[in-house]
């Protein structure tokens, strides 16, 4: 299995079970993997295969190459009756991060909850041992480098089980 296999599969895995990925790299692995699959030549094809994953086949950075930054916002899903369905309503704003291992990884994270008594907390656990605690109206980040691949869940330890996402470090 390569990577682009590899990546694709891990994509599709995480859109099955109903986490979203970043519209900007799923579009560009989907566009790597066809390609490459189907032996695509045109120049359109090489220039998404070039823009998707430069020569070294990982992920794009938006930011300086080996170096991944993430904004990570509390955010309420809608139409939710915490009182009815005895859950909370909080969520993060994006549910899958995705690194190369290797990568500077910076999450930047912001309590913008509207009820001023909740606290929030971005958490993942060995072997990253994030842990960002913060109060109404404040934010915090953490930086770490990703040096072990896999599945990484990452929570608020206040507002589990509905508040969770996962990280994802690719080889």
């Amino acid at each position: 299995m390569n990577i682009t296999t590899l990546g694709l599969f891990t994509m599709l895995f995480a859109l099955t079970i109903g986490l979203s990925m970043p519209t900007v790299v799923a579009p560009n692995l989907i566009t790597q993997a066809f390609a490459q699959d189907e032996n695509e030549t045109s120049e359109t094809g090489m220039k998404n295969m070039s823009n998707a994953t430069g020569v070294s086949g990982k992920i794009p950075s938006m930011s300086t190459p080996g170096e991944k930054t993430f904004y990570v916002f509390t955010s309420e899903v809608e139409n939710v009756d915490q009182n009815k369905l005895k859950v909370a309503g909080d969520s993060y704003s994006v549910h899958t991060l995705v690194a190369n291992k290797g990568d500077k990884v910076t999450v930047n994270f912001y309590n913008v909850d509207d009820v001023q008594t909740e606290r929030h907390s971005f958490t993942i656990g060995d072997p990253y041992k994030v842990d960002i605690d913060l109060g109404f109206g404040q934010n915090g980040n953490a930086t770490f480098t990703a040096d072990e691949t896999g599945v990484f869940p990452y929570y608020c330890r206040y507002y589990l089980p509905v508040m969770t996402g996962q990280l994802i470090v690719l080889p």
